[in-house]
């Protein structure tokens, strides 16, 4: 199964280009209070709603984060603050040595019901989710930049350093909800997965070395690639030809829905002391997907010759025009070894668990200012981050929000929010950075660069009853 490698180079590089169209998975859906999407990440948030229904468009969500790379410190700017020249010093030494980061997220609940029974709230979700998050060393992209002439002599080679986690998948959940007394609420959503698609680089450490003499370059490999799917690979001949992909195969021999199943599950708490105060603390995404079968390559390789650059082009840069093509044919053909992968065993992969605490004062429905502190579980590690937001119900006709976040994973980011509520319909739009609407007519390269993150979140849901607390 040649070109198999294709897929890898692509997910990375579709990582890089969606910034300019996806969004960063925030957290001002939950600050809406009368929004029945307000418990998305704690199932024990109260939703005040008795009924509630919603299909396709009930929540879509995509987004898009970028820790390394800024569109300030790739270009020389002149007098009139126009980008005239690449700075590729500055840029490469903008970069972190090893922990640069790419996650790219897309979800979309394909039916959501909900009704309420008593104190008890019960509510089945079919949500499907894509994500994918690059992990890269700075000499990944000091390579094709500067060019192998940087990185002369065997004490200083280029260290290669790249891994990828990808995902597709569909999320079946029922979130039980229920009022233990007037104040407290506890909440369970457990899940079960169907994995369709994933694609695992795990700590890739190729060092390519140049001989300073002769400029003949060699590649010390270390790659380990584990891909699964439900789709069966053995019958694809051309990973990436995408326009012939589905040719000359069915559906019953292409997919295999009987593997790749993984569980989850969401849980908390939240306990209102008076009108005025509540408190919540939850876990999202806590569990696992067990991938059946594999196709794996473990690989080295030594004496490759690659010279070509990945930029060449000033123009093609701010257009992101990138040679892709050419950085697959160097690298992936002659250092990775692009050659069939072989069957192997299967393996896990984990959720990406967020655990969230909260806080919130409202002096009045038009008042409430919630505070949200974060820990989310990126590289096996957790970082954090805080939101500090306010909420406004007007005649419960409008919702509006306005937050602040600071975050390690993502920076300092302004979100905001709104819902609109016309009787059984509900409407809202949200944002964790609303910055990233001030860059629509730049170039593709300012609008993928200027910020560290970037997310949108709308949707439109019926709800019927209200429950007073």
């Amino acid at each position: 199964m040649k070109k198999i490698y294709r897929i890898f180079v692509l997910l990375i590089m579709m990582s890089f280009t969606m910034a300019s169209k996806a969004q960063n998975d925030g957290i001002a859906l939950t600050l809406l209070p009368h929004l029945s999407y307000n418990n998305y990440y704690n199932p024990a948030i109260p939703v005040e709603s008795k009924f509630v229904f919603g299909v396709g468009v009930s929540n879509v969500g995509v987004s898009l984060f970028n820790s390394s790379v800024r569109y300030n410190n790739i270009f020389g700017f002149d007098a009139n603050g126009l980008p005239n020249s690449i700075d590729a010093n500055k840029f490469i030494n903008s970069l972190d040595e090893h922990d640069n980061l790419i996650n790219a997220n897309l979800s979309m609940d394909v039916l959501r019901l909900g009704l309420r029974l008593g104190r008890l709230f019960i509510d089945f979700d079919c949500r499907l989710k894509f994500n994918a998050e690059a992990h890269y060393s700075r000499d990944f992209l000091g390579f094709f930049v500067n060019g192998n002439g940087n990185y002369l002599g065997h004490d200083n080679p280029a260290d290669f350093s790249i891994g990828l986690d990808a995902n597709l998948l569909t999320e079946v959940s029922v979130g039980l909800q229920y009022d233990v007394t007037k104040k407290l609420t506890v909440g369970v959503r457990p899940k079960v997965l169907l994995g369709v698609v994933n694609v695992s680089v795990n700590d890739d450490q190729t060092k390519i070395y140049t001989d300073p003499n002769t400029y003949a370059m060699t590649a010390d490999v270390n790659i380990n690639m584990q891909a699964s799917s439900i789709l069966k690979l053995d019958n694809i001949n051309t990973i990436g030809d995408f326009g012939t992909l589905f040719e000359e195969v069915n559906f019953n021999n292409m997919f295999d829905f009987k593997q790749n199943i993984g569980y989850g599950i969401d849980f908390g708490a939240s306990y209102t002391f008076n009108k005025h105060i509540g408190i919540a603390a939850g876990v999202y995404d806590l569990g696992f997907i067990k991938w059946d079968k594999s196709k794996e390559k473990h690989n080295h390789k030594d004496n490759v010759v690659v010279n070509d650059a990945l930029i060449d082009d000033f123009e093609d840069l701010l257009e992101m025009k990138l040679d892709f093509n050419e950085m697959y044919l160097g690298i992936v053909e002659d250092i990775w070894d692009n050659d069939s992968l072989y069957d192997g065993p299967g393996y896990t992969t984990s959720l990406k668990t967020r655990i969230m605490l909260q806080g919130y004062f409202e002096l009045m429905p038009m008042l409430r200012i919630t505070a949200i502190s974060q820990m989310c579980y990126i590289r096996n590690e957790y970082r954090p981050s805080f939101t500090l937001a306010y909420s406004g119900s007007f005649f419960r006709l409008l919702n509006v929000t306005a937050s602040y976040t600071r975050s390690e994973y993502s920076g300092n980011t302004i979100g905001a929010g709104v819902s609109l509520n016309f009787g059984p319909l509900n409407v809202y739009v949200l944002t964790d950075n609303v910055m990233i609407f001030s860059k629509l007519d730049k170039t593709p390269m300012e609008m993928a660069t200027s910020y560290g993150s970037a997310n949108v979140r709308l949707g439109l849901v019926f709800t019927l009853g209200r429950v007073r607390r």
